[in-house]
């Protein structure tokens, strides 16, 4: 496992300080509490691919709760500041991205922008709406990131309206090698929490038990194997 493998499976509280460390434990317990991070080995989620999964993260669930946003907007924040990120606005990516791109952009003094999944069919086809001028860094904000393929479309249309996407930033990374992916574009991924991190707080909460953590480990080192364990189909 090579360095950038290895971060992206240590809990992101191992990566800061610990005041940081603090809020994004308490991120991750937050989204436990309001059923945002589900988790049944029994019964399995669909995804939108056809597979499985006994984890399922819906964090367009807690979007409609102040407290929680403005949890997210003070955690994102110190993590983008302690990281040392620079850019010159803030974009959220068609649909979930949204929310959480208008909450941190007043926090951090920015513009808030947001980008369609593709150009419109109509008008001037545009694919991000604001003002958006040329050369501008942005950062792109999104709820959730799995492997990054959703998000090479944003990049794109970022690009083709002028601006260059540096960095990213999601509330919930599922590290299943977005971070990865996102590099390879020449892009920074912030998480503000993340899969080890719920669970090492969900362990600690008694909110899920070592067997149930076992078989979630089980599907995220061999997907394939889990669903031929259990007779589901999988597509790679």
């Amino acid at each position: 496992m090579n360095v950038q493998e290895a971060s992206e499976h240590r809990p992101s509280s191992e990566l800061t300080g610990p005041i940081l460390s603090r809020l994004r434990q308490a991120v991750a317990l937050y989204l436990w509490e309001r059923g945002a991070v589900r988790v049944n080995a029994e019964e399995p989620f669909r995804l939108a691919s056809g597979n499985y999964s006994p984890i399922y993260v819906n964090c367009r669930t807690v979007i409609s709760d102040p407290s929680f946003m403005r949890l997210f907007a003070t955690a994102a924040a110190m993590l983008l500041e302690r990281q040392g990120a620079s850019f010159d606005a803030v974009a959220g990516g068609e649909t979930a991205g949204i929310p959480y791109a208008c909450q941190l952009a007043p926090a951090l003094g920015l513009p808030v922008l947001y980008i369609r999944k593709k150009p419109k069919g109509y008008g001037i086809a545009s694919q991000v709406e604001g003002h958006l001028a040329p050369g501008s860094r942005v950062l792109l904000v999104e709820d959730l990131i799995t492997d990054g393929g959703s998000k090479v479309g944003f990049l794109d249309g970022v690009k083709a309206a002028g601006g260059l996407v540096t960095d990213a930033l999601v509330l919930f990374d599922r590290q299943q090698g977005g971070a990865k992916l996102l590099a390879e574009q020449g892009v920074t991924l912030h998480a503000v929490t993340d899969r080890a991190t719920a669970f090492s707080v969900g362990g600690a909460s008694g909110l899920v038990d070592e067997m149930l953590r076992r078989s979630v480990d089980d599907y995220f080192h061999d997907p394939a194997a889990w669903h031929r364990n259990r007779g589901l189909d999988y597509s790679a």
